[in-house]
């Protein structure tokens, strides 16, 4: 058999060249791939765009939907073919963004109650009455204030106290975590004004005093020893407080009075801390002026001591807006009601209220 060469293998010298039909061949796959590769780049940028921008289809799809069938609706109702009905479909749904301006305006649209929280032991203040009601000038001017600004209001009685002002954690749970928009009866102290802020003053706060029990008469051998004071307490002393008062710990200390700060007894109740000056559970009290009526068997210790930092009003976290308290407050200190409340504290709660002047 005849020897077989590549096809570019020279032959004396020589190299095959393709012919012509073949190198037709050649150009033509050539082309087709390069067709082949552009029509696939194209297919990729249409899915690229469609995945980033699907309202290109939809949007179109919709449309040509909606037409169809609002021509179908017109004609159904005897309108003019072709016509474009303006009433939206029944099941269409139109989606509020979560927080967006519509719902805000919605929510603040809607009427809001206000809740105030108050201490039952602050006579006349805020205190129980005989028939188990939250009562006092406090409850009375809220009322009005509320009455004036045409706000919805509710009055509820703390059954813990620490809800509106803890004195040993040195906060007040049901103020900060919204429980009450606000605390009603409250000072300024340094203590409170590191957490809270305050406004729509209408109290004038007290001297702070040690209360501590009359030594009765006792007859020493037919010999009559008259009740005695008691003298001031000594940094020995068993010391009993109101966790709701501004009275506290935190006020002596800051008028230079030494105590053993482990050894007293703090309490939600007056009569309690009554009860345990009789026995002799505690040396003294640590209550405003005027806490125990003058004639008793609990006497007042002089000197007294200044606890607060400015008038009595409402207690509420520095974010919350109840500006219109502080206006309508202001409105009726300065009109007759308030002085009429105010004046008839002592025959309607037993007891003088501490107004402003």
């Amino acid at each position: 058999m005849g020897k077989r060469y590549a096809l570019d293998e020279p032959i004396a010298g020589k190299r095959i060249q393709p012919s012509g039909e073949e190198e037709e061949m050649s150009k033509a796959a050539v082309g087709i791939a390069v067709v082949a590769l552009l029509l696939a780049a194209g297919a990729f940028t249409l899915t690229v765009l469609i995945w980033a921008m699907p309202s290109l289809i939809i949007d179109r799809y919709d449309l040509k939907h909606k037409g169809d069938a609002n021509q179908g609706g017109s004609q159904g109702q005897g309108q003019t073919p072709g016509a474009v009905s303006t009433t939206p479909p029944q099941t269409q749904l139109t989606v509020k963004p979560t927080q967006g301006p519509e719902v805000i305006a919605e929510i603040q649209q809607k009427p809001q109650i206000y809740i105030f929280g108050y201490d039952g032991d602050w006579r006349p203040q805020q205190y129980v009455n005989a028939e188990g009601r939250l009562a006092g000038i406090s409850i009375e001017v809220m009322t009005e204030v509320c009455r004036m600004k045409n706000k919805t209001c509710h009055h509820t009685l703390s059954h813990q106290p620490k809800e509106i002002w803890d004195t040993q954690a040195k906060n007040g749970q049901g103020i900060q975590n919204g429980w009450y928009h606000a605390g009603v009866g409250l000072f300024r102290t340094a203590d409170r004004i590191n957490v809270f802020k305050f406004l729509g003053e209408y109290l004038t706060p007290s001297m702070a005093f040690f209360y501590g029990m009359k030594n009765n008469a006792t007859n020493v051998t037919n010999t009559t020893v008259p009740a005695t004071t008691p003298g001031p307490p000594s940094s020995s002393s068993i010391i009993g407080f109101h966790e709701l008062y501004y009275t506290d710990q935190s006020c002596l200390v800051r008028n230079g009075v030494t105590m053993a700060r482990d050894i007293h007894r703090i309490t939600n109740d007056f009569e309690v801390l009554k009860d345990l000056l009789a026995s002799g559970t505690i040396d003294y009290i640590f209550a405003p002026d005027n806490t125990f009526p003058a004639g008793g068997d609990i006497v007042k210790i002089s000197p007294g001591y200044d606890c607060t930092l400015g008038n009595g009003g409402i207690m509420m976290r520095h974010d919350m807006n109840l500006q219109w308290v502080e206006e309508g407050m202001a409105e009726l200190i300065s009109s007759q009601k308030y002085r009429d409340i105010c004046n008839s504290a002592t025959v309607n709660h037993d007891a003088a209220a501490t107004c402003l002047p």
